[in-house]
């Protein structure tokens, strides 16, 4: 089988500048993550137990959006959005580059579901994740490719101490999204004024492959099952294929937690 790192190549001309340097690798990473090739490729050799973690999660996506009988333009979304997520997810665990190809596509169709929703703080973080789906690209191809092997990122971990300054970072952030979230009138907003605070921590850890990520994915899944449990007892649109998502999403980061601590206890980074 095709080895992942055979799309890893040695540029034949070193860009002069940093600006061209820049956009080289820029230009290179975008190529990455979009390749159909890479992509197929890199759902083929995903670990045996993954695969069936990632068919269980498309197949209760799409049997929320039959069960759950909306077929409008917004039902249509939110599994479009279901599947991207999925897929998005089940890569990130094994530190493959192509999951931002599915988190781009997954962000532009949440971010329409939340907007139809009024949900202020998730608007305001799938915004931020769909800019920072280009600066992650960026991050994971440049330290994917100087590892010794190009298969997946290796993680890292961080002291205690930077654990405490993202804590705090957390709170401030909070604080904030929900002194606007009050004036916009947004929905559940003591609820909804977490995502983006643990969003922002939960994404900016993952782009530069620190493994606590999950602590604040998972904290942010359960805060999203249970707003989307609330939105689906008012048939708020889409409803049904979200919460099913949020369920979903949290298995996902239960199993992406043990992957990043345990499946990769040899390779892991040590950091500052």
């Amino acid at each position: 089988m095709k080895n992942v790192s055979n799309f890893y190549k040695e540029p034949n001309n070193q860009p002069s500048s940093s600006h061209e340097s820049f956009s080289h690798n820029f230009s290179e990473a975008l190529f990455q993550v979009f390749n159909l090739q890479r992509n197929v490729l890199e759902l083929k050799t995903l670990r045996k137990t993954t695969k069936v973690m990632m068919s269980i999660m498309l197949v209760a996506t799409v049997a929320s959006f039959i069960f759950g009988n909306d077929f409008t333009f917004s039902g249509w979304i939110g599994l479009i959005t279901g599947i991207a997520v999925v897929l998005n997810l089940i890569l990130v665990d094994q530190g493959r580059l192509t999951n931002y190809s599915w988190g781009v596509l997954g962000c532009v169709v949440w971010l329409i579901i939340a907007i139809n929703n009024r949900l202020i703080g998730d608007i305001a973080s799938q915004s931020f994740y769909l800019v920072m789906q280009f600066v992650g690209l960026y991050v994971w191809h440049n330290q994917i490719n100087k590892q010794s092997t190009k298969n997946e990122l290796t993680s890292r971990s961080f002291t205690w101490l930077s654990g405490l300054f993202w804590l705090i970072v957390t709170f401030i952030i909070y604080f904030i999204v929900l002194f606007f979230s009050k004036r916009l009138n947004g929905t559940q907003i003591y609820l909804d004024a977490t995502l983006l605070p643990l969003g922002i921590v939960g994404q900016v850890l993952m782009t530069y492959g620190y493994r606590s990520q999950w602590i604040a994915w998972i904290t942010l899944d359960i805060v999203n099952v249970i707003i989307w449990f609330n939105q689906l007892k008012i048939v708020s649109p889409a409803s049904s294929s979200m919460f099913v998502l949020q369920i979903i999403m949290l298995i996902n980061s239960l199993y992406g937690i043990y992957l990043w601590y345990f499946g990769q206890k040899d390779s892991t980074v040590k950091a500052n």
